[in-house]
């Protein structure tokens, strides 16, 4: 009676769980897809172009709803606003801006499995810029993650490796992914204090100056004029609906219900959704090198990871 009582009650307790998981999953889908995406439809924009348009819609999509909420706490929007500035310039905008630049020149597959590598470069930068302390084991699972980093570059190859014959996309994709790094670390270090719709709504719009800025630059320099189809439209669409919007809402949702040791695991999914599609929707190969790679980087990141919950 005491075991099928425990297997009721865990029964029970998993689907309690279910909806945060499936949050979670959703969030993984829709930020694999942004890869994706943004890949298939990059003859359609120029990559700066096609950033701005993703957080100028996300923006107006969110306006209706997140206006008069950012209204009511408006005084301490005004005394974070360099702050808000800052991480919208890094971590949203930014971000985008050199991933989707950095698409260009690689695979969705390479971006994606890239980008699992943040929190190897968050540790990195928590223990050089804040004094936090990191145990041997996290020290391995760095280095083992970086290996696969490295695997990935080279495309597995050992002569590229050692000439150091870098990609220029997977190198503009990392600089994105550190962009991102810093961005977490000064997120915890800041710790802003406002209603999460608000705070992703104002960065977004203090961040839109950038991607203005580029995309003038861009076309300055002799970038194409858009040309979107019917499947452009759609993309930008859903660019500013789901990795923008959709994806942070679930995210939040499901780190809330299920903690968020359990879902940086969920994480792991982004590439693994964005293989699917690629390989769907672009024609791409998953290749020995990729499954590689993202062993070891994530086989690295659970070592750093359980290191420092002990």
């Amino acid at each position: 009676m005491a075991g099928s009582s425990q297997t009721a009650a865990a029964g029970a307790g998993g689907s309690a769980m279910a909806p945060a998981y499936l949050a979670l999953a959703a969030a993984a889908l829709f930020w694999g897809g942004n890869w994706v995406l943004a890949r298939w439809i990059q003859n359609q924009f120029p990559p700066q172009t096609l950033s701005l348009l993703r957080w100028g819609s996300a923006a107006l999509f969110l306006a209706p709803f997140a206006i008069g909420p950012t209204l009511r706490v408006w005084g301490e929007v005004r005394r974070e606003w360099k702050r808000l500035a800052i991480l919208g310039a890094i971590g949203v905008t930014g971000f985008s801006s050199l991933s989707y630049t950095g698409l260009s020149f690689t695979t969705s597959i390479n971006g994606s499995l890239l980008n699992t590598a943040a929190p190897v470069f968050i540790l990195i930068l928590a223990a050089l810029g804040f004094g936090e302390r990191i145990s041997m084991a996290e020290v391995a699972g760095i280095a083992v993650s970086i290996v696969g980093v490295l695997v990935i570059i080279a495309r597995g190859s050992l002569a590229t490796m050692a000439a150091m014959e870098v990609n220029a996309g997977d190198a503009i994709v990392m600089v994105a992914v550190l962009l991102w790094a810093v961005y977490t670390v000064l997120l915890r270090v800041w710790r802003i204090q406002l209603p999460p719709m608000v705070f992703l709504f104002t960065t977004i719009v203090l961040s839109l100056p950038l991607p203005i800025a580029t995309a003038a630059l861009e076309y300055a320099l002799g970038a194409p004029a858009p040309a979107p189809d019917a499947v452009g439209l759609i993309a930008i669409v859903y660019l500013g609906l789901f990795p923008s919007i959709g994806a942070y809402a679930c995210w939040n949702y499901g780190v809330r219900r299920a903690g968020a040791a359990r879902a940086t695991l969920f994480q792991y999914l982004i590439p693994v959704f964005a293989a699917v599609l690629a390989v769907a929707l672009l024609g791409e190969q998953v290749r020995l090198y990729h499954v590689a790679g993202a062993a070891l980087i994530v086989g690295g990141l659970l070592l750093a990871t359980r290191a420092k919950a002990r």
